[in-house]
């Protein structure tokens, strides 16, 4: 009789990038990505899902059944590999408990697979071809520059554009699913770290929502609690973002990650969900994200004179996936130049092939998502990185990061635990 594959086997083989590529993974728009999972939380409330939720073989039948809340746990740069391995070691018995009283199975982020892009999806159901967060940095034609999209500012240390009087909700060009849910009747409130209550991605991301501001892990646990305990249903969105800070400049796999892990299993567990207010919820816990450990002999900084004189605007997009806008006349010198300095190390793409595959989502695509995107697009391999800082920048070393294929980038846990 024929071994079933697992639900990790399953998702790997249905979103393996090519042949040639066997740790990359292909982002999943089709029910087996995070782009799904907010449709199919919509539909466990009630409301009408206006996208295709996860896959039916993942998600079970009948674990709505007389459900009138939703918390989702959403944790910044928890690979689905960096869980795996935690549960092995027994670094969570926390979440192996509850892995083994509920469901659980790997989604894929988008492309790039990175917080603006990532969470804006979990926001709204819809992915980056769409909702036209495309990166960290990204060339906005409506205000002729370079942007930082995670502060909604011109790159380099300036304010944001709502300084000047305009609306960031105005700026996405999608519902959000608090929006959504709303109209159905459904109460939406948003736990997140107080410092980011009035920046310009936290109104586009959460508008519909009641926002509930955290400073410390015991008022994290506290306002998620306060926000289950209203009455009607619930969908409360609880975010933490430390394993993604610790990630980026300790290492995904270093002693402090490892810490920090331990001590969050803890919360979540023994404080956050031993203790819900009401017992009709359904636990959902995932990630924008996972994460590559960088190695230092394979950063390649992008200051060769020669390509940036090819190029019309700075490098932008992430260090493991760059977007170039080459001169007139200078595509093919900058493809060659940047071939050379990648070597074995990047994979340099056409935006063309990017969007034709849809990688970036499927259509219809926001109007300005092919500008956004170079014509170029440098995806790193393994460990390696492509950074650039603006002049006058003082770089800070990365020790992790993420943004492009491979499967300790794309894959995220999704665990679902009914109370």
């Amino acid at each position: 009789m024929e071994r079933r594959l697992t639900p990790s086997e399953l998702i790997r083989e249905r979103t393996r990038f090519s042949s040639d590529r066997p740790h990359w993974i292909r982002p999943s728009y089709d029910g087996y990505g995070i782009v799904n999972l907010p449709w199919s939380i919509l539909a466990a409330l009630g409301a009408e899902p206006a996208g295709q939720p996860v896959a039916d073989i993942l998600w079970p039948a009948g674990l709505a059944n007389a459900l009138d809340a939703v918390l989702l746990v959403v944790i910044d740069g928890l690979g689905y590999e960096q869980l795996e391995r935690a549960l092995a070691e027994g670094d969570a018995p926390g979440l192996q408990h509850l892995v083994g009283d509920g469901v659980s199975f790997p989604l894929t982020s988008v492309f790039p697979s990175t917080t603006v892009a990532a969470l804006t999806a979990l926001a709204t159901g819809e992915p980056p071809a769409r909702h036209g967060l495309l990166g960290f940095t990204a060339f906005l034609r409506e205000f002729g520059m370079l942007t930082n999209l995670l502060f909604w500012s011109p790159l380099g240390r300036f304010p944001s554009y709502a300084t000047t009087g305009l609306d960031p909700r105005s700026f996405l060009p999608v519902r959000t699913v608090a929006e959504r849910a709303t109209e159905a009747g459904i109460q939406t409130t948003v736990v997140s770290p107080e410092a980011f209550r009035d920046t310009p991605l936290t109104k586009m991301q959460t508008a519909g929502a009641t926002f509930r501001g955290y400073r410390t892990a015991g008022e994290f646990v506290a306002q998620v609690h306060a926000a289950l305990a209203q009455p009607g249903k619930q969908l409360v969105t609880a975010y933490w973002d430390t394993l993604d800070t610790l990630g980026h400049f300790a290492g995904p796999d270093s002693p402090a990650w490892q810490v920090e892990f331990r001590q969050l299993d803890r919360l979540l567990v023994e404080e956050l969900l031993a203790r819900l207010p009401r017992r009709d919820v359904l636990v959902v816990i995932t990630a924008d994200h996972g994460m590559v450990p960088l190695d230092p002999e394979r950063q390649y900084r992008l200051d060769d004179p020669a390509l940036l004189a090819g190029l019309a605007l700075p490098p932008a997009g992430e260090r493991r996936a760059v977007y170039f806008h080459p001169l007139p006349e200078q595509a093919s010198a900058v493809a060659e130049r940047v071939r050379a300095l990648a070597g074995s190390d990047g994979v340099l793409f056409e935006r063309t092939r990017l969007f034709q595959e849809e990688l970036f989502g499927p259509p219809p695509h926001h109007p300005e998502a092919w500008h956004r995107v170079g014509e170029f697009v440098l995806v790193a391999v393994g460990r390696a990185s492509f950074p650039w800082d603006p002049p006058g920048a003082q770089p800070r070393p990365f020790l992790g990061a993420h943004a492009g294929f491979e499967s300790a980038e794309q894959l995220v846990p999704c665990l679902l635990w009914r109370r």
